[in-house]
């Protein structure tokens, strides 16, 4: 047989229930065995269960827990003798053996005040004396607790033995300081942590409810708070928490620092007449300041509105404990979320600076964007204005281009040689073109030849033409370049590189208008136009003796210099819609278009390599996007920027290296470019993966050209792509 002793308000014991039937509930609910009228207990605290003769107690997840001889108990067994604690509810376990529990044995008796049974012949009376200590509270006689250690029940081996009394209380109390230490400072949210103190301070002390305040003033009012958190019995938020507490009180702790205890508010001598408080109906109150380094950050304030003296010296002692190590957590939680804030605040301003960054430079770009137009629009209006000849087919809108066509303009009608010159891949053949289509001898043929493609034995007989036997593989008669062009125009490009033997040749033709085929006897007379280009100085080579003057002076009647594309970038957005738009039509697809920051590059770009280096790299980014040609798929070269030969970098370290080599200036600029146009043809190679067509096509080269500049520099399939 065992039972319960529930002891009252008082600390008497107040009744006993027996243990009967395998499970005794206990809770706030009328359904339970052991009903508690306790706010700190909750509906359905906990349950004992018999099994096998023995007791077992089980915790059914209650809000403030169930505490055995000061230990938090989840789930244990239970000794004769035991101390349970249920909010401020205080139970006694008494377990007497069934041999012992009959009366008519004359082995028991039983004490009707207090339901202790005693075993006969109690001669030190110590269950007399328990019975005495429950009913009045006080221990007077200190040999009868002895004896009662020695009746003690003795814990098995396999479990700990339990300290009891206030020794056990107090060590319990300072284990659940140091767990709540070391809860509090694992908690950086401040707002959890707040959460988390309260929830704390209402399990320990037993109040109806609590409210986590902190100072929440400036200037003007410096102890003005704000209530944080607040809580009741059943972890419930109160709502209008500030209407809920008494403001007096609160900015008396928060002036003073000191804790307030009121064990019946109503009728405390120091807040008489305080409306607040009549009006609140408080009973017992208990705040206690929050402070950190001699500063106070707020407060807790616990209340009881049904029940006076609820709160005693030692109540406030633990909750200041708690509240010193609250204020340090708090403190640090604080500081945690200030630096975070500050680091947030530091990172949107990086954010917001490049923003701005970004727009400005956005502005400028679009200004640059309008500048160009605005330099299109005027060389549209100076070409609808001025121009007489169509050159719809150069795709340009530069005032550089516009002087260009406008010497066209002067000259097209005549018959006159015309020396075009300008940097590679700026359009030389079309300008010849112009002056042919535009002009009287459009009906007839237009012929272009690249002389530095003209083998130097066979360049006669292909500008002249050949008789049949005129020597081995002479088969038949053959026109030379003048006569196809006759009447019409022939351009001849590269004219500098023309070895002297031919230019004396090419000089009689021009000066006499007659030539004569190789192996022929017969003179005859052409009536052709000479366009020839040059990239070179042909003036530094008449000086070098490697090119006729008088043979200069016949071809640079005219003389019509093209700007590079770095000089005309207003043409670069034009060329760029006019190459994708071609693509787009080859490929039966619609046309693709750059974003603001790839054409912000082109536009960037110097373009050595002109409209031929820039129409190459429009076809190569337009392979490798899908829609819109964005900064990835350009070539690194232009992503990168234009190489910078000052003397400062590495460009210009090399360039003062090769100049203090003691070779001459011709035969650096020829190794030099002997070693850019290996680099070039072999990067390119390896990025066609050795596909030598697809190769001379972004070369701009032919392929027989490609193949003998591979023989050059030994560029085998194995050496490029295991390179």
């Amino acid at each position: 047989m065992a039972r319960l002793i529930v002891c009252g308000k008082d600390g008497q014991p107040h009744r006993i229930v027996e243990a009967e039937g395998k499970v005794i509930t206990i809770g706030r609910s009328s359904e339970n065995h052991v009903q508690i009228d306790d706010l700190n207990s909750s509906r359905h605290h906990c349950e004992i269960h018999e099994t096998s003769g023995a007791f077992e107690l089980v915790d059914k997840d209650s809000r403030n827990g169930v505490f055995v001889n000061g230990h938090r108990v989840q789930r244990g067994r239970l000794e004769a003798g035991d101390k349970l604690e249920i909010g401020t509810t205080i139970l006694y376990w008494d377990r007497v053996p069934d041999v012992l529990a009959h009366p008519d044995e004359g082995k028991v008796t039983k004490n009707i005040a207090t339901g202790i049974f005693s075993p006969p012949g109690d001669p030190t009376g110590v269950v007399e004396h328990l019975s005495s200590v429950l009913q009045t509270g006080r221990l007077t006689r200190p040999e009868v607790v002895a004896a009662a250690v020695e009746l003690a029940p003795t814990p098995r081996g396999d479990e700990p033995t339990r300290p009891r009394g206030a020794l056990g209380d107090e060590l319990s109390e300072l284990r659940r300081l140091l767990q709540l230490n070391k809860t509090l400072n694992s908690e950086l949210n401040l707002r959890r942590l707040l959460e988390r103190v309260m929830d704390t301070v209402i399990e320990v002390s037993g109040a109806e409810r609590g409210f986590l305040i902190l100072k929440d003033g400036g200037k003007d009012d410096p102890d003005e708070f704000k209530v944080k958190v607040s809580r009741n019995i059943d972890r419930e938020s109160i709502k209008d928490a500030r209407e809920k507490i008494s403001g007096t009180i609160v900015r008396e702790v928060l002036e003073h620092g000191r804790s307030v205890l009121l064990t019946d508010a109503a009728h405390d001598s120091r807040y008489s007449g305080r409306e607040s408080i009549l009006s609140m109906k408080l009973r017992s109150v208990l705040v206690v300041p929050l402070r950190h380094r001699e500063r106070v950050l707020g407060a807790i304030y616990l209340d009881n509105r049904f029940a006076s003296s609820r709160f005693d010296e030692r109540a406030r002692e633990q909750l200041e404990l708690v509240a010193d190590q609250s204020s340090i957590a708090i403190e640090n939680a604080r500081l945690f979320e200030e630096n975070a804030r500050q680091r947030e605040e530091l990172q949107h301003a990086k954010e917001e600076l490049e923003r701005l960054n970004q727009t400005l430079r956005q502005r400028v770009e679009v200004q640059d964007r309008e500048l160009v137009r605005a330099r299109e629009a005027l060389a549209a209006h100076r070409e609808e204005v001025q121009l007489r000849y169509d050159y719809s087919h150069i795709v340009t809108r530069s005032p550089k281009m516009l002087e260009v066509f406008m010497i066209l303009d002067k000259i097209t009608d005549s018959s006159v040689p015309v020396l075009v010159q300008g940097e590679s891949g700026t359009g030389k053949e079309l300008i010849a073109r112009c002056l042919h289509y535009n002009g009287p001898r459009q009906k007839h043929q237009f012929v272009s030849e690249n002389c530095a493609a003209i083998p130097t034995n066979l360049m006669e007989s292909e500008f002249f033409g050949y008789v049949r036997g005129a020597f081995t593989g002479a088969t038949a008669d053959k026109m030379g370049l003048f006569e196809l062009a006759d009447g019409g125009t022939l351009f001849l490009d590269e004219i500098g590189d023309m070895d002297l033997d031919m230019q004396t040749k090419l000089l009689r033709v021009l000066q006499d208008g007659v030539l004569r085929r190789v192996g022929s006897k017969e003179f005859k007379r052409v009536d052709v136009r000479l366009v020839s280009a040059t990239n070179r100085d042909l003036l530094a080579l008449i000086k070098e003796g490697r090119f006729r003057e008088d043979l200069y002076y016949r071809l640079n009647v005219i003389n019509v210099l093209l700007p590079p594309l770095r000089e005309r970038k207003e043409d670069v957005p034009l060329l760029a819609e006019h190459f994708l738009a071609r693509e787009a039509k080859q490929a039966g697809n619609p046309p693709k278009a750059f974003s603001g920051e790839a054409l912000d590059l082109m536009l960037r770009y110097d373009w050595p390599g002109n409209v031929r280096e820039f129409e190459n790299e429009i076809m190569r980014s337009s392979a490798l996007s899908k829609e819109t040609i964005r900064p990835e798929h350009l070539s690194k070269t232009i992503v990168d920027g234009p190489l910078d030969a000052s003397p400062g970098t590495a460009t210009g370290a090399r360039i003062r290296s090769l100049a203090l080599s003691g070779r001459t200036l011709k035969e650096l600029v020829a190794a030099e470019v002997d070693e850019i146009e290996r680099a070039a043809i072999t990067e390119v190679l390896k990025r066609c993966k050795y596909k030598k067509s697809k190769a001379a096509q972004i070369l701009g080269v032919s392929r027989p050209t490609l193949d003998a500049k591979i023989d050059k520099y030994g560029l085998s399939r194995d050496a490029v792509l295991t390179d």
